[in-house]
C-alpha cells in the first residue's frame, strides 16, 4: 500500500510509515496554479538544450520565482523540520526532464558514490531528504514514475546485481503514481529509479534536496549574491548562508528563522 501523507505537518502516522518505507507520497502538495508556473519555468530552462534527452538542471531556483517558491513550501517544509530538525539546507534543486518514449533507467541509492551514505551506518543515516514535485501527469505507469523498493533504507545488504527493471525486477517494488501536484518525499537510501516513460509527452519533475549544514552542496558551487539580496530571509540561512561560528562543527550557529512560521 502506498504510504500517503496529507501536506503540512507531519504527523506520528506519516512518520511510522516514513520510518518503516523510506518514503511520503503527498497528493494536492502544490495548487494547480503553482504546478502551471514550475512547469513553464522547467520547460523553459530545458528548451535551450534540446528535449531528445534524459537531463536535470540545478539552482533553477536563483532564476524562476515560482521554483524559489518550493524551497519553504508550507505543504512539505513542517515535515522536512520534522524529520531534520531545525538545522538544514538547500542542499540542490534539480529540475529534471525524461523525454517521452524512453525505457527505465536502473536502480540505486542517491548520495556520493565516491563514499556511499550506506557505509556511515545501518540502518543508512537519513543524510539526504529529497522531495520531487510531479510537474507532469505520471497518475499511471509508464508515465516516467519514481519506482521505490519501500523499506531499502534500512537494509544491510546491497541490491543484488541480477535485478532489472523489466526483465528480472524484486516483486515488491512499487511504481509511485500521481497526478501533477503530487509531491513524493523521500530517505536518499531507498533503492529507486526512474521507470520507463512511454507516453508521448516528456516528464518534467522538480528536486528540492534538503540535508544538514555541514554536507556540500551539489549543484552550484557558491550562491548568487543577487539571489540572496533578493530572498527572504529564510531562503537566504537555507541556502547556507549564515556567519561562520567563532567555532567549528556549530557552536554559535544561529537557529534558521522559522519564527514567523511557528506563530
Amino acid at each position: 500500500m502506498t504510504p500517503l501523507a496529507e501536506p503540512g505537518t507531519l504527523t506520528e502516522r506519516e512518520r511510522f510509515l516514513f520510518a518503516t518505507t523510506g518514503y511520503l507520497v503527498i497528493p494536492n502538495a502544490l495548487s494547480p496554479d503553482e504546478v502551471a508556473a514550475c512547469l513553464d519555468a522547467s520547460q523553459r530552462a530545458h528548451a535551450e538544450h534540446g528535449t531528445s534527452a534524459w537531463r536535470q538542471i540545478g539552482h533553477l531556483h536563483e532564476a524562476e520565482p515560482a521554483i524559489e517558491e518550493l524551497i519553504d513550501h508550507p505543504s512539505v517544509l513542517p515535515k522536512v523540520r520534522a524529520l531534520l530538525g531545525d538545522y538544514f539546507i538547500v542542499q540542490s534543486t534539480w529540475c529534471t526532464l525524461q523525454p517521452r518514449h524512453t525505457a527505465a533507467s536502473g536502480y540505486h541509492q542517491d548520495g556520493s558514490s565516491a563514499y556511499e551514505f550506506r557505509r556511515l551506518a545501518i540502518p543508512t543515516p537519513l543524510v539526504q531528504l529529497r522531495v520531487g514535485y510531479y510537474l507532469t501527469d505520471q497518475s499511471q505507469p509508464d508515465m516516467g514514475n519514481m519506482v521505490m523498493i519501500p523499506g531499502t533504507h534500512n537494509v544491510s545488504v546491497e541490491l543484488p546485481r541480477d535485478v532489472r527493471p523489466g526483465e528480472a525486477d524484486v516483486p515488491i517494488h512499487e511504481v509511485i503514481c500521481g497526478a501533477p501536484g503530487t509531491a513524493l518525499l523521500f530517505h536518499q537510501g531507498v533503492y529507486h529509479r526512474p521507470g520507463a516513460n512511454s507516453r508521448d509527452f516528456d516528464r518534467y519533475t522538480m528536486h528540492i534536496v534538503y540535508s544538514p549544514p555541514w554536507l556540500m552542496p551539489s549543484d552550484r558551487s557558491h550562491n548568487d549574491p543577487a539571489f540572496l539580496a533578493r530572498t527572504t530571509p529564510l531562503r537566504r540561512s537555507l541556502m547556507g548562508e549564515w556567519k561562520r561560528p567563532e567555532e567549528p562543527f556549530g557552536v554559535g550557529y544561529e537557529r534558521p528563522p522559522f519564527d514567523n512560521l511557528d506563530s
